[in-house]
C-alpha cells in the first residue's frame, strides 16, 4: 500500500495543495484495505501517523520558539519585552496549522472504520480450551479455525510477562507448526495428541481452539486479532 514518511507533515514542500494530496492518497490506500477487510498493518501505521500529528500540533508552540523574533519595544514599567514575530514564521505557521487541521478529523474518521473493523472480527472469535486444562498457560499450542472449517492451522506460542514503565505488558510470541486437514479421523483432538506427544517438556502444553465465526484475510485479520485476543485470554485465567 502507498505508505507515509514519519515525517510527512513536516519535510519537503510545506503546501496546503501538496500535503493534502499526500494525505488523500495515503487514506484512499487505507480505505482500499479497510474494505477488503484488512487490518494489519494498516491500522497500526495509521495510529502512529495519528499519534504524530497531534504530537506536532501539541508541540507546536515550541516549534515557533525556535524562529527568530524582533524586538519592537521594551515596556520597562512591567519589566516586559516586546517582539514581532517575522512573516515567515507567520506564512509557515499558518499553512501548518491549516494542513493539521485538515488531516486531524479526516484521520480520526478512517481511525474509526479500523476499529469498527476490529470489533467486527474480534467479536466473531471464540477461544476455549481444547481439552483438558493445563496448570501452566504460558507455554503451549493454539488451534485456529475459520470457515468453512474444514482445516485447522496449529501455532505454537510462547508468553512472556515484561514489566514496563506503564505496568507490565504480555507479549506473545508467535510460530507456525502446520496445517491439518480435519477429517472423521484426523480430529483436533488426535492433532492434540501428536502435538502433546512431540512436545519436548514432561508437562501438558496448553492447548486452545480459536474459532472464528467468519471469513476474513488470514494474515492480515484473523491471525493478529487472534494473537491479541488470546494474550488478553491468557492473562485473565
Amino acid at each position: 500500500m502507498k505508505t507515509l514518511s514519519n515525517n510527512w507533515i513536516t519535510e519537503g514542500l510545506i503546501d496546503v495543495e501538496y500535503k493534502t494530496y499526500l494525505l488523500l492518497a495515503y487514506l484512499s490506500e487505507v480505505k482500499k484495505d479497510f474494505d477488503q477487510q484488512k487490518l494489519y498493518p494498516v491500522l497500526s501505521d495509521l495510529v502512529q501517523h495519528y499519534e504524530n500529528i497531534l504530537s506536532v500540533k501539541n508541540g507546536r508552540a515550541r516549534m515557533r520558539e525556535a524562529f527568530p523574533r524582533n524586538l519592537t519595544r521594551a515596556d520597562w514599567e512591567h519589566m516586559r519585552l516586546e517582539f514581532s514575530e517575522q512573516t515567515e514564521e507567520n506564512d509557515f505557521f499558518a499553512v501548518m496549522d491549516e494542513i493539521i487541521e485538515y488531516t486531524i478529523p479526516r484521520m480520526q474518521a478512517h481511525l474509526e472504520e479500523g476499529k469498527d473493523l476490529y470489533q467486527f472480527v474480534e467479536s466473531h472469535l471464540h477461544i476455549s480450551p481444547l481439552g483438558v486444562a493445563a496448570l501452566a498457560n504460558h507455554d503451549g499450542f493454539f488451534f485456529l479455525l475459520a470457515p468453512p472449517g474444514k482445516s485447522a492451522s496449529v501455532y505454537q506460542y510462547h508468553s512472556t510477562l515484561m514489566h514496563m514503565p506503564n505496568g507490565p505488558y504480555r507479549a506473545l510470541h508467535v510460530s507456525h507448526v502446520s496445517d491439518f486437514a480435519l477429517t472423521y479421523t484426523n480430529t483436533l483432538e488426535s492433532i492434540k495428541l501428536d502435538l502433546v506427544k512431540s512436545h519436548k517438556s514432561n508437562t501438558l502444553p496448553a492447548t486452545y481452539l480459536i474459532e472464528s465465526e467468519v471469513l476474513v484475510p488470514w494474515q492480515e485479520s484473523l491471525l493478529p486479532v487472534a494473537k491479541r485476543r488470546l494474550m488478553e485470554y491468557l492473562a485473565h485465567t
